[in-house]
Order: structure tokens, then C-alpha cells, then sequence
């Protein structure tokens, strides 16, 4: 019997809300059949789809609200596409397409996928955005996926026939791994896929033709999968007369699991509760969260174990991060309840202290002065172990204070620490900065006071796939810490760091925090 199928075009609009897309040329469907001794029927009309991807654009929000930067050349480059439909009747991959689409990032799109404006004026591309050729389809219900230099990984996932289920395993990587060659964060090679979802493409939206399809895309919005930091400024120092030199800055408490495509979820909520679902192109940037692998009940404080699940930073590591640099780091957010220090990602900044009349000041390459802290007072190496080794030469307003009991402490812990240490400590009330380096640690923010005044309310903390957390410090308040001390279970709104910070969101969405003050 002859089959007579009826051809179908359908558009497909493709925007980055702060990316690019790119590709290769090679083109495979896919029509399933049925169980061996049950035929399983077929539709038989076919359609032709379209993508329009437009990297500058911000599905669900308005430009002139919403802070966005389109970032680095080096974010924007696209290599790779590749398309993919899952038939909604079985959640299946129907068609998987690895596209003929780049750019450089300051070029506009090119390719044999690409519409020309010649062609069709609406689709002319642009260095942030293009449309594809109208592909021929089965008629019928889809669920679409975009995904920009995806890792092999995903390319597996997503073969034809493949369930839709594979896509939402949780993707294992350390920090590191990310800026490596085909890293997910890696210079020229960002991945990038659908900001909200599946785009659902109903079938009477597949047009008649491939230029009708062209005429008509259907538009999908993608996003970086990583969060990006930014640590500025020039921070007064107080006490008056000291100083500090050679600041850096690191990631710490960074989550090693992530889902390929953002898990949507409650928006923000001044009451600080979570009530409200985000909604498909509804709403602000600004308000939208994220769930991630590890959401619920992984701080100790909960039950849980986050060994395993975060990178950590402990003792007196060098730091490599300049002021002004950026820092990529995976998604990571948490229940309300578990907004706690072990599972909340945070910047260290170090520097070189100089307490004022210790001397002149060194990096710490050269070698910073060593010195003592107690309760807000600086004490030289060598009067400290005067004080030691004869207790009565110790200040009666340092007595009053409790040093003498505090160097008990100390020698109780280790009988050699005064002994020409040359590794910074914190014991017993006493702190040693091993030639001057110190730690300050902060909790980023995510939400707002404006949005989410409540403490400890709902997404306050944390970090989401392409935002840009721009951190100012302002002011530094004494010496800070002189190691990194594991995270403990403190509430993140209880915390008594030396920072405070005000954050907004940036195409990449600019969120920024000033550090008020460092302690």
C-alpha cells in the first residue's frame, strides 16, 4: 500500500540568555519501530523545524530591570550544536541533529544550517543569533533540547532512542576539570543548553514548508551551566596605620554535582518561604532559583554527609586569584534549612597584615612579618615569647584579658608553638600569622535584603548556572583568620565573618555583593 506523507515545516527560535551556539554537519534520524508481534502505529504527515538561537536575549525578563553583561569572547564561541527531539508520546530521542553552526564570538553566525538574510530577511544572523534551515519531521508532539559544546557525555545521552530520563542524571566534576581542555568552562568551549526545560513544540506549530518554517521559528532560550565570581575592589583598612598587600582571592566549598540543564524551582518570596513555582517566560531573572543534585539535607547539621559531595580548602594555601579576576564554579543551592556554612560556597581572600609600627611590609613571596593576635591586640614574636618564657612580664591589661590562661591553652596543645613556630596556628584564644598572612572568608548571596528580607529565607545563599557574582570589598577590620579552618554547621544568616556584602545578578546575570567590611 502506498503511504502518501505529507511535508511539514517547523520553525525553531533558539535564544542564549548570554551565549552562542555552533556545530557540525552531521545529520541522522531516526523512526522507531515497533515490539516484535504488535504493530505500533506511526504518524504520517512530516513537518520541517527551525531553530532560532539568539544569544543576547533574555527569555522572561526586561533588559532595562535586569543587569546583564554578554561577558568574555572567550564565553561566546560556539562550536558545537547540537539538536535534539524527544517524542513526548514515549520521552525517546526521535531525532538527534549535530548542526553546521559557529561563531567566533565577534562574528556573526555562519554554516549550512544557517538561514541567510537574503533568504529570509527576520532570520539575518547576527553575532548573537541565528536561525537554522527548516528540517523535515514526523508530525507530532515534541520536546525540544539545544545544547552547545556539549561533552561527549551529553552526545551520549542524547543518541536516537536514548530515554529523556538519562538526561536528568546528575553530572559529576571537580573544579578543576572545568577550565580543562573541553572542560565545560573552558575558554571557547562553554556549555550551554535550555534555561527553562524542554521547550514543548506542539505539532500545530510545524508549518506547511521549509520557508514557512523559517518565516515562523520556534524560539528556545539557552544558558551557561556554570556561575561565575568576581572579586574587586580597594578595601580601607581600619585600624588606621595598617595595612595589608598581596590580596587573593579563591572559590571555597564548591559543589561537584550538577544537573545538565537547570532544575527549575520556587522563585523568591519577600516572606521568605517558598510558595511560588517558576513559570515558563514569566517573571524576572532576578527572582528564579535552582534545585541541585544535592538541594536537601546534605549539611551535617541536617544529617547528612557533604564529604564527597563539595571541594574544600583548608589550612594556609596560596591563593591565586587576583583582585579583579573571575572564577567559574558549578551550580550550587540549598533548602532554606539547609543554608549552612558546610554546603555554602564562599570566597577566601588572603592577603599580607602589617599591624601598624610592625616594620615595613613584604609580599608574601618575599615574607611578610610574623606575628601574635589576641583579643584585638598585636604582639611581636619576640615579646610574646618574653612573655612566655616569664609570665611576669606580661601587661596587666593583657593579664586582665587573659593571656596568661590563654598561653596555658597553647603549650597545653603543643609545648614547642612559641618555639620559633614557622606555621600559622589558632589555638586557645591565640593566633599566629606566619609572616603576616591571614584569611578572610564570604558567604555569597544570591537573593537579596530587597527580595528575600527574611534571615534564613528561602535561596539567600547560594549560586546559579549564569549568574555573575561581582563581590566588592570595601573595608578590612584586623586580621582576619591565619588558616582556613574546615566549615562548620553555623547557619549562613548567623555568620560572624569580617565581610559583609550587598549582591546584585548579571546575559550572564550580574548579581553583586558588597563587602562592607572584612574581619
Amino acid at each position: 500500500m502506498k503511504v502518501e506523507w505529507k511535508k511539514l515545516m517547523f520553525g525553531l527560535a533558539i535564544g542564549a540568555g548570554m551565549m552562542m551556539m555552533a556545530s557540525c554537519s552531521d545529520e541522522e534520524n531516526f523512526d522507531p519501530g515497533g515490539s516484535t508481534g504488535k504493530e505500533t502505529p506511526e504518524p504520517t504527515e512530516k513537518a520541517f523545524l527551525s531553530m532560532r538561537l539568539s544569544t543576547g536575549s533574555l527569555a522572561g525578563t526586561r533588559v532595562a530591570v535586569d543587569p546583564t553583561t554578554s561577558g568574555r569572547t572567550e564565553e561566546q564561541v560556539v562550536n558545537h550544536v547540537r539538536m535534539v527531539l524527544y517524542e513526548t508520546k514515549n520521552n525517546t530521542v526521535r531525532y538527534s541533529w549535530d548542526l553546521n553552526v559557529s561563531t567566533d564570538g565577534m562574528n556573526e553566525f555562519t554554516g549550512g544550517d544557517v538561514v541567510r538574510g537574503e533568504d529570509v530577511p527576520s532570520a539575518t544572523p547576527t553575532v548573537s543569533r541565528f536561525v537554522t534551515v527548516g528540517r523535515e519531521v514526523v508530525k507530532q508532539d515534541y520536546e525540544l533540547l539545544i545544547l552547545i559544546n556539549p561533552p561527549g557525555e551529553l552526545l551520549e545521552i542524547t543518541e536516537q532512542g536514548n530515554p529523556r530520563s538519562y538526561l536528568s542524571r546528575a553530572a559529576n566534576m571537580t573544579k578543576e576539570s572545568l577550565i580543562q581542555p573541553y572542560g565545560i568552562a573552558a575558554d571557547n568551549n562553554f556549555y550551554m543548553t535550555n534555561h527553562q526545560d524542554l521547550t514543548f513544540v506542539p505539532e500545530v506549530e510545524l508549518r506547511d514548508n521549509q520557508r514557512m518554517a523559517e518565516e515562523n521559528p520556534v524560539r528556545v532560550e539557552v544558558e551557561r551551566a556554570v556561575a561565575k565570581v568576581v572579586v574587586s575592589g580597594v578595601p580601607e583598612v581600619v585600624p588606621h596605620g595598617d595595612r595589608i598587600d598581596n590580596l587573593k582571592w579563591g572559590l571555597d566549598v564548591t559543589n561537584m554535582y550538577t544537573y545538565w540543564m537547570r532544575k527549575m524551582t520556587f522563585i523568591a518570596n519577600s516572606g521568605g518561604v517558598p510558595n511560588e513555582m517558576e513559570q515558563l517566560n514569566a517573571g524576572y531573572r532576578e527572582e528564579r532559583y535552582a534545585e541541585d543534585p544535592n538541594f536537601t539535607r546534605f549539611s551535617s547539621w541536617n544529617g547528612g554527609n557533604p564529604v564527597g559531595q563539595f571541594e574544600y580548602l583548608s589550612g594556609t594555601p596560596e591563593l591565586s586569584k587576583n583582585f579583579d579576576d573571575y572564577d567559574y564554579t558549578l551550580e550550587n543551592t540549598m533548602d532554606a534549612a539547609d543554608q549552612r556554612h558546610d554546603v555554602t560556597t564562599r570566597v577566601v581572600i588572603s592577603g599580607t597584615y602589617t599591624p601598624n609600627g610592625f616594620g615595613s611590609v613584604a609580599t608574601r613571596n618575599g615574607g611578610g612579618i610574623s606575628f601574635y593576635y589576641f583579643k584585638g591586640n598585636a604582639i611581636r614574636v619576640e615579646a610574646m615569647r618574653d612573655m612566655v618564657n616569664d609570665r611576669g612580664q606580661i601587661p596587666q591589661e593583657l593579664r586582665d584579658a587573659g593571656l596568661e590562661q590563654a598561653i596555658e591553652n597553647v603549650l597545653a596543645w603543643n609545648p614547642n608553638a612559641f618555639n620559633s613556630p614557622t606555621v600559622s596556628f589558632s589555638e586557645g584564644g591565640i593566633n599566629f600569622y606566619y609572616q603576616g598572612v591571614c584569611y578572610y572568608t564570604v558567604l555569597i548571596r544570591h537573593f537579596s535584603n530587597n527580595m528575600v528580607p527574611v534571615l534564613m529565607g528561602y535561596g539567600r545563599y547560594g549560586v546559579v548556572r549564569n549568574n555573575v557574582y561581582q563581590l566588592s570589598i570595601n573595608k578590612i577590620i584586623g586580621p582576619g583568620q591565619p588558616v582556613i579552618n574546615p566549615p562548620g554547621t553555623d547557619p549562613d544568616d548567623e555568620d560572624t565573618s569580617w565581610i559583609s556584602a550587598d549582591v546584585n545578578i548579571m546575559r550572564w546575570y550580574i548579581r553583586n555583593q558588597n563587602v562592607e567590611e572584612l574581619l
